[in-house]
């Protein structure tokens, strides 16, 4: 079972490209920072439809998490900046 699981598990994680995002989303040939994404929003919107449309395969590629985080600066202002209140 153990030899199973050695051979099985890098087969398993070597499919896990992010190759989807860069042939769904043209614009996205290379791993965007949240700071590019922010200054591009057409960018950003288009990588964000193509990991919304599908968040199973590519819920964990770089460029959907950056620009998922780039969404909430966007929407809400970066959160670490903000003045915090104490009580």
């Amino acid at each position: 079972m153990n030899r199973m699981v050695v051979i099985v598990r890098p087969l398993w994680l070597g499919a896990c490209t992010g190759d989807e995002v860069v042939t769904a989303v043209p614009d996205a040939t290379r791993v965007y920072t949240v700071d590019e994404f922010l200054a591009q929003p057409d960018l950003r919107k288009k990588v964000s439809a193509v990991c919304s449309n599908d968040p199973g395969r590519t819920g964990l590629d770089a460029n959907c998490l950056n620009v998922r985080r780039a969404d909430r600066v966007a929407s809400f202002g970066n959160v670490a900046n903000m003045p915090r209140i104490v009580p």
